[in-house]
């Protein structure tokens, strides 16, 4: 049996991830076009000032923030199923409690964070003239959470490869 009194919170914020994804997901079933009229109407605002009227280059930096909007959607869903079996794996084998909790929160915490520094730079860049301005002036966002999951996934592998390799060989030689 699982126990979820370390990992609850994590979690927690891992299932708050897939829903923000999902919910954007199911949001392009019935809102594509509002969503696409929203990116389109904040290059229109700034047409004549960021583009210099260039209207193929805002259509260009519109479409780049579309696929923005789907990385948002992908990344949310994808890294919070795998905050999920991140968590579950540190409760089921007993890990210690601040291993777990740790794991959890910080791939939790990533899966959500970087889902929404996407979707922040798909509706920044529209106005700013640029998905690279967009993406640098949010970066600390993906730098944190980008940080956040990857520091989970190796502590998870140093412990697993602790306990397969290096615990259960001590244990054999003892024996």
């Amino acid at each position: 049996m699982i126990e979820f009194l370390h990992i609850k919170y994590g979690v927690l914020v891992a299932m708050m991830a897939i829903l923000f994804g999902g919910s954007l997901g199911l949001s392009f079933g019935c809102c594509e076009d509002n969503i696409k009229d929203a990116l389109k109407g904040n290059a229109e605002k700034v047409l004549s000032g960021v583009y210099g009227g260039d209207q193929a280059k805002a259509d260009q930096v519109v479409k780049k923030s579309w696929i923005y909007v789907k990385r948002a959607h992908l990344h949310s869903q994808t890294m919070g199923v795998i905050s999920i079996a991140f968590s579950l794996l540190v409760a089921w084998l007993s890990f210690p409690a601040r291993a777990q909790m740790g794991i959890s929160l910080l791939s939790g915490l990533g899966s959500m964070g970087y889902g929404v520094f996407w979707l922040l730079a798909a509706f920044l860049a529209p106005g700013m003239g640029s998905t690279g301005a967009a993406k640098e002036s949010i970066a600390l966002i993906a730098q944190a959470s980008g940080a956040a999951f990857f520091i989970a996934g190796v502590s998870l592998f140093g412990l697993l490869a602790y306990r397969m390799f290096v615990k259960s060989g001590l244990e054999n030689i003892s024996s």
